[in-house]
């Protein structure tokens, strides 16, 4: 029973936390920079959801949030690594 509760406590702490962590991360999205500082700050709110689904999966045992979490970690992949060469080629055009 003890360790039930803990579990459930902890699950609850992580959550919370990466929950503030989304918020700093949107906070840092609206704020006016670069496009690089966006899309590092994209990239890490989708990491911050990756992991509330591990943690949500972890404490129900459901087999489909790690299912989603696969999917948005290779989709925030191919984001940033498409928004790396949009920036690159863009940099490479002012240059010239």
């Amino acid at each position: 029973m003890i360790v039930g509760l803990s579990t459930t406590f902890f699950d609850s702490v992580i959550l919370g936390v990466l929950a503030v962590a989304a918020l700093l991360v949107v906070v840092r999205i609206v704020r006016p920079g670069s496009l690089g500082d966006r899309a590092v700050a994209l990239d890490t709110l989708t990491a911050v959801i990756t992991c509330g689904l591990l943690v949500a999966a972890a404490r129900d045992g459901d087999g489909l949030q790690l299912d989603l979490a696969v999917v948005l970690g290779l989709l925030g992949f191919l984001t940033s690594v498409t928004v790396a060469r949009f920036i690159e080629a863009r940099r490479g055009d002012r240059h010239d």
